[in-house]
This record gives C-alpha cells, structure tokens and sequence, in this order.
C-alpha cells in the first residue's frame, strides 16, 4: 500500500512538473521604465490613470518565444512575431502617471524555470491584444527597442529567465530584465504607416504631371 501511494505521488508530480510553467514579473516603475506616449513624434508625456486623451486606456502585453528565436521589425515597421506567443496584458496605468500594477506572467510556450525571448509592446484603445491594435492602427503603440528621436528605448527581444513554482522551494517569478539590454519603458507613437519622404515626393511629382497632361489638353 505504501509503495503504492509513493508511485501515485511521484506520478503526480511528475505530471505537475510537465504542465508547470514559468513565471515572470513585471511592473513598469520610475526605476524600471515608464509608459510615455506622444503625438507629434518630437514631445512625449507620461500615460496618466485615465488614459490618454483622444486615445484612451493604455494596455501592455507580453510576448514570448523559444530562447533564440529572432525578433525582427516587420514591412510594417511593427514587430514581426510569428513564432512567438502573446501571453497576458495588464490593462490600465494603474498606480500613478505611466506606472502599472505589479504582474505575474505565466508564460504559455516555455516549461518552469526556463529562459525565453521576451518583448513587451503597449497601445491604447479597445483592442484586447497587440495584433488586433496594429490591424486597427487608429491608436498608439510602442514596443520595447523602438527608436523615438533618435534612442532606442532598450532592447527589441531580449533573453528572459522564468521562475520555477514546483521547485522543492518554489522560485518566485524571475524579473523582467531592465535597461539597455531589456525593459526600459515604451513610447507609444501613431500605429498609422506615415509614408517615407520619396512615396510623398513621387506622390507630389505624379500630381504636378497630372495636372501639367490637363492644361496641355
């Protein structure tokens, strides 16, 4: 009987430690980095708790993949995250002008206690995830490594150890990294394409030989 309940435990811990999965935790802080927006691409102000004005509340969310996996900038200008898993969002500027609330996040695509590749992005309005905002692209939005005026604002992908909650003493959830090397805040900026300086100057000469064809018929 006893070595019958030894086997049915060890099984069941076997099957926990199969399904656990790692844990981070994040919280955007003065130390940490703060969530910014702007709206002229030069100024930029802290989110304030009651969203940012015209826009709305201010989400961020989390994304990760195999410790590895690439990150690159998609023909959008956005992050290219295929092969990588949006995990959860916290969803309001929480604890004072561009702060969120402490969040655990449980990552979907990784075992307990293993490093993955992280990023986080944020955006404003309704839209429920990252994807569904960049598809609108009638808000804002930054991710972690973008350039605003000339600085990146820390690193785009980075990799991010996770805590392990079935140790024999569990790990608490391992903190995002921070600084240049990971987190160090978002600006969020209009997630609507501006044309480059040539499309609008080929714009500009199309017209003028337009107009030119008109007068001459």
């Amino acid at each position: 009987m006893k070595q019958i309940l030894l086997t049915t435990l060890a099984t069941m811990g076997l099957a926990v430690g199969a399904f656990a999965q790692g844990q981070i935790s994040f919280q955007a802080t003065a130390a940490n980095g703060l969530i910014s927006y702007s709206t002229d691409n030069a100024t930029s102000a802290l989110a304030p708790i009651a969203g940012v004005p015209t826009y709305g509340a201010v989400s961020v969310g989390f994304y990760t993949a195999p410790n590895g996996t690439a990150l690159t900038l998609g023909s959008d200008g956005t992050p290219n995250f295929t092969g990588w898993t949006f995990n959860s969002l916290i969803a309001t500027i929480a604890t004072g002008a561009g702060k969120t609330s402490a969040k655990t996040i449980t990552v979907a695509n990784a075992a307990n206690g293993v490093s993955v590749e992280m990023e986080v992005v944020g955006w404003t309005g309704t839209a429920t995830s990252w994807a569904q905002a960049v598809a609108a692209g009638t808000g804002l939005g930054g991710w972690s490594g973008k350039t605003f005026t000339g600085t990146a604002n820390g690193q785009l992908g980075w990799v991010q150890g996770t805590g392990d909650p079935t140790a024999a003493i569990p790990g608490v959830p391992v903190a995002t990294v921070t600084g240049a090397g990971g987190y160090s805040g978002l600006v969020l900026t209009s997630l609507t394409p501006v044309p480059e300086p040539s499309t609008i100057a080929l714009g500009g000469l199309g017209a003028a030989a337009l107009l030119l064809f008109r007068r001459r018929k």
